[in-house]
C-alpha cells in the first residue's frame, strides 16, 4: 500500500516542478555585467514617446529631452534626422509622414560626468568662432546661452574643435570622460565652415562618397573635390509654387546654390517639387535639383526650412 504522506509530496513536488519550468525556459545569459532591471526600453533615459506624422503634417511633441533624443522604432514612414524628425531641449518633432518612437533625456537629470569636460563656446556680434578642444567627435549642446543654435546651421564640431557662428552662444559638453571613444569615427558633425559659408553634412557626405582615388589607392581626404568659388548659378523657376512660399523658397535656393559652389559647383538646377508645407511662420520644401560640377552633373534632393529671412534647416541628400 502507498504511502499517503509520500504520494502527497511527490505530487506537490512534481506541480512545482512544472511551474518552475517555464521560468528557467525564460532565462537569459548576458554578458558581464549583468544589465539592472529595466522599465521600457533603457532606464539610461527619462522616457520614451511616440510621435507621428498624419498626412505628411508636421507634428510636435513637447517633451523635456535635455537636448538627447534617439529614434528607437520606426512605425511608418520614412524617418531621416534631420529631414523627416527633429528635437531641441523641449520638444521632438517630425514631418513628411514620419511616425516613430523615441527615446529621451536622461534618468535621474542630465549626466555632466559623462563627458571629458564641458565649455562655452560664444559668437558674440554674429561672427564666426572656434574654440579648440578635442571632442573624440562627440559633441552634444546642454546649454543654450543665446541667439539661435541649430546643428549645422549655427553651431558644429570637428575632432578638434566646436565653432559657433551667427550669434549663437551656448554651452557643450565633449568627449568621452574615462571611456574609449567608439572604434567607427563618426566624423565631423552636420555642418563644417568652408569659406566662412556653413556647409550642410549631407552635401559634404555626397562629395566624400565620390572622392577620387590617389595614386597609391587611398581616397582623397580633402573635405571638397574641386576648388571653391562663387555661389552657383541657379537656375528655378519658382512660379507654380504657392506665392506666399517663393520668398521662402528663393532663400532656401539662394542659400543652396552658395553651398554649391563653395564645393566647386558651377550651376544648381531646380528640377521638380516633391513636398511643400507651410508652418511656423515658413516653409519646408524637398526638392529634386542637379548640381553641376567641373566633372559632370550630381542630382541631388534638398531639404530646407526656412521663412524669408532666415535658413531654419538646409541638407541635402
Amino acid at each position: 500500500m502507498r504511502n499517503p504522506v509520500v504520494t502527497a509530496v511527490t505530487t506537490a513536488s512534481l506541480i512545482a516542478s512544472q511551474i518552475a519550468i517555464p521560468a528557467f525556459a525564460q532565462t537569459t545569459t548576458y554578458p558581464y555585467p549583468m544589465p539592472k532591471p529595466q522599465l521600457g526600453y533603457d532606464r539610461d533615459y527619462a522616457g520614451t514617446i511616440r510621435c507621428e506624422s498624419y498626412g505628411n503634417r508636421q507634428q510636435r511633441c513637447t517633451v523635456r529631452t535635455d537636448n538627447r533624443v534617439d529614434l528607437t522604432r520606426v512605425i511608418g514612414g520614412r524617418c531621416s534626422k534631420g529631414r523627416d524628425w527633429g528635437f531641441d531641449a523641449n520638444q521632438i518633432w517630425v514631418s513628411g509622414g514620419c511616425r516613430a518612437e523615441f527615446r529621451y533625456g536622461y534618468a535621474g537629470g542630465y549626466p555632466g560626468g559623462d563627458f571629458a569636460g564641458t565649455l562655452n563656446c560664444e559668437s558674440w556680434q554674429y561672427r564666426y568662432e572656434q574654440c579648440n578642444v578635442r571632442t573624440d567627435n562627440r559633441v552634444e549642446l546642454t546649454r543654450k546661452i543665446a541667439g539661435k543654435c541649430n546643428a549645422g546651421r549655427q553651431w558644429g564640431y570637428t575632432n578638434d574643435y566646436i565653432w559657433v557662428d551667427k550669434g549663437c552662444r551656448a554651452q557643450f559638453g565633449y568627449g568621452y570622460r574615462n571611456t574609449r571613444p567608439p572604434e567607427k569615427d563618426k566624423g565631423p558633425s552636420t555642418g563644417l565652415i568652408i569659406g566662412g559659408i556653413v556647409v550642410a553634412g549631407g552635401l559634404l557626405a555626397l562629395l566624400a562618397s565620390q572622392k577620387k582615388k590617389k595614386a597609391d589607392g587611398t581616397a582623397d581626404e580633402s573635405v571638397t573635390t574641386h576648388p571653391p568659388q562663387g555661389p552657383a548659378t541657379l537656375s528655378a523657376n519658382l512660379s507654380g509654387l504657392p506665392s506666399g512660399s517663393r520668398p521662402s523658397v528663393q532663400n532656401c535656393m539662394t542659400d543652396a546654390a552658395r553651398q554649391i559652389g563653395i564645393t566647386g559647383g558651377t550651376r544648381l538646377s531646380y528640377d521638380r517639387l516633391i513636398h511643400l508645407e507651410q508652418g511656423n511662420g515658413g516653409w519646408r520644401i524637398r526638392a529634386a535639383m542637379t548640381a553641376t560640377y567641373p566633372d559632370g552633373a550630381k542630382q541631388i534632393e534638398m531639404y530646407c526650412r526656412a521663412t524669408p529671412s532666415d535658413i531654419i534647416q538646409l541638407d541635402f541628400s
